[in-house]
């Protein structure tokens, strides 16, 4: 709409009014410079569209009182062309700038899982393929077109909250997972065209074949290899490498067949070809001379024949790590087998042990009071009325035990879900542990959050994050004033210490809280030493938000992490081991 001269006048005056007395307000409170930044949006609106009305003001404002103060709208360079010889003595700062949308990832965790994988197949397709975007270059820009779509911060409707059964609520929800899923299909489409081009058969049921292991990290060393087989078939196998070694291997049940394990060592770049074939099982006979088990074929008896089996109730113990455990009690040590230090660190609840914490809707006037409660939060995660609930482990199930790794799944009770589980997978040789979180979360309209403890213990540690290219130290390395509450970080944590420490991989859950687990006074950064070691938590999902975030969390996921020690002390490279370390080798079978 043109305003008429008239009122272009009068909003004039009022500017001018309400600019003296800002001005003023600026001066008393010792602002020196001869100039203020300020910014204007078209309408009184998130996302407002350019309006002619802006200028037309300014225009009319300068026409009657720009002898005085003049008003101009300029681009970034014009700004910086006008000031930055004011601000030769403007002091300088460092550091990371936490974005407070960021918490809103955690309200679609399915879709965010989603996207993560797709963001990831996107990098492997990069990794196996140096000309990938040359060859397919309409499924390339496809992918790169919807990853940056779903990463937009525009999550959903403004009355996600306050109307969640809303048809266009509903209906822009699903447009921006479809964003997250176009760019799954497009990775998944150039991945088959990269698989088919390299000699991949495409078919997983031969119990004899050949098969090629694609390096697909940047780093040398010992990784682990897995591969599927559809059948049924498949009792044991035999693995053999291109100069005839025989490499220990491991057969484990798998959804429609057989998955293959081993491990060997790899250097970038270089792939290695492989055999396998099928083996009978090795029938397991009773050794009726030792005292190992019962007549009931518990096997509860300390004994030197079967070390392992008795003691797995209790705790699990390899070359690099000593985990024990007590059903009813939970988590009670891990420690750490290079110095034999513990390294359970501080927190409400040890690592991997869930958490949930709810608040509950009260009567606050307002009409709706699923907005009330979360509006009324402030910078706070939780209501000052809020419940924590950790997990209680009910019983520890060795599901398998192999020459390769070991997998535990720990079953836990926890309110707002029908289902909890976290299956932890342990390597014979390797110093990683793969953990995993099942969860079928239940609805309700209350604001609730999802935990996960990543607290470690090392002495003299630094924790690390990195979002982008720069590794900084949270509550550390951050611009003064900013929010320490949460954070996102692209791969997951680095502890670095001189005297060891270790990577976490959040593979599909970017976000991170620290602190307290409870209402608290909020204290924005001011670079202490402390607020870096705060306890660490992986915020599985929230629904916090009173507007455009999603209110509703019920579902089934399964979230993914791992755990890898490390002697790596520059925070930098650490990130980097971080992120090759996600890179499993890929498989393709080609014989």
């Amino acid at each position: 709409m043109v305003l008429g001269n008239k009122k272009c006048r009068i909003y004039a005056v009022l500017w001018r009014f309400a600019n003296a007395y800002y001005l003023n307000e600026c001066e008393e409170q010792g602002y020196h410079y001869n100039f203020i930044i300020t910014s204007v949006s078209g309408v009184f609106s998130d996302n407002a569209p350019p309006a002619g009305d802006i200028l037309e003001n300014i225009q009319a404002y300068n026409k009657q009182y720009g002898t005085e103060t003049e008003i101009r709208m300029v681009s970034l360079q014009e700004l910086y062309a006008a000031i930055k010889d004011e601000l030769t003595d403007a002091p300088v700062y460092h550091g990371d700038l936490t974005d407070w949308w960021a918490d809103g990832v955690g309200s679609t965790p399915y879709a965010v899982k989603h996207y993560k994988e797709a963001q990831h197949k996107y990098h492997l397709c990069e990794r196996l393929d140096k000309k990938a975007g040359e060859k397919y270059p309409e499924l390339w820009k496809t992918a790169q077109d919807n990853l940056m779509m779903y990463a937009e911060h525009t999550w959903g409707h403004s009355s996600t909250i306050t109307n969640p059964y809303d048809t266009m609520v509903l209906n822009l929800d699903i447009r921006k997972n479809s964003y997250a899923s176009k760019a799954h299909e497009a990775s998944a489409k150039i991945m088959n065209r990269i698989m088919k081009e390299k000699g991949d058969l495409l078919r997983y049921y031969n119990t004899s074949g050949k098969i090629r292991v694609y390096p697909t990290a940047k780093t040398e060393g010992p990784q682990s290899v897995e591969f599927y087989i559809e059948t049924l078939n498949m009792p044991a196998a035999e693995v053999r490498d291109s100069e005839g070694n025989v490499l220990t291997c491991q057969v484990s049940e798998h959804p429609r067949g057989r998955r293959i394990s081993f491990v060997d060592t790899f250097k970038p770049g270089e792939p290695k070809e492989y055999t396998y074939v099928r083996k009978e099982a090795v029938p397991e006979k009773m050794n009726t001379r030792r005292c190992y088990m019962g007549a009931e074929r518990v096997r509860d008896i300390v004994n030197n024949y079967d070390a392992e089996t008795y003691h797995l109730p209790y705790y699990y113990e390899n070359k690099y790590f000593m985990l024990s455990y007590r059903a009813q009690e939970g988590i009670q040590s891990l420690i750490e087998k290079r110095t034999g230090k513990e390294l359970l660190g501080k927190g409400e609840a040890p690592f991997f042990t869930p958490m949930y914490q709810e608040t509950e809707l009260k009567n606050h006037g307002y009409l709706c009071q699923e907005y009330a409660e979360r509006s009324l939060m402030g910078r706070n995660i939780r209501g000052a009325h809020a419940k924590l609930y950790c997990a209680k482990l009910e019983d520890i199930v060795v599901e398998e035990r192999g020459p390769v790794f070991t997998i535990l799944r720990l079953q836990y009770t926890m309110p707002g879900s029908i289902h909890t589980e976290v299956i932890l997978k342990f390597y014979e040789e390797l110093p990683r542990i793969d953990f995993t979180m099942q969860l079928g979360k239940t609805i309700s309209m209350n604001e609730e959050n999802v935990l996960l403890p990543l607290s470690l213990n090392f002495e003299n540690s630094s924790l690390y994050l990195r979002k982008g290219k720069e590794a900084f130290r949270p509550g550390i390395d951050q611009l003064p004033g900013t929010c320490m509450e949460y954070y996102m970080s692209d791969d997951g944590i680095a502890y670095t210490s001189p005297e060891g420490g270790a990577l976490i991989a959040t593979r599909d859950t970017p976000l991170v809280y620290m602190g307290e687990m409870k209402h608290h006074p909020i204290v924005l950064c001011d670079q202490k030493e402390k607020n870096n070691q705060r306890p660490i938590y992986s915020w599985v999902m929230n629904n916090k938000w009173e507007t455009n975030f999603k209110m509703d969390l019920s579902g089934f996921g399964e979230y993914l992490y791992s755990i890898w020690l490390s002697n790596e002390t520059d925070p930098e490279k650490a990130m980097d081991e971080l992120k090759e370390n996600t890179f499993d080798p890929y498989v393709m079978i080609i014989e």
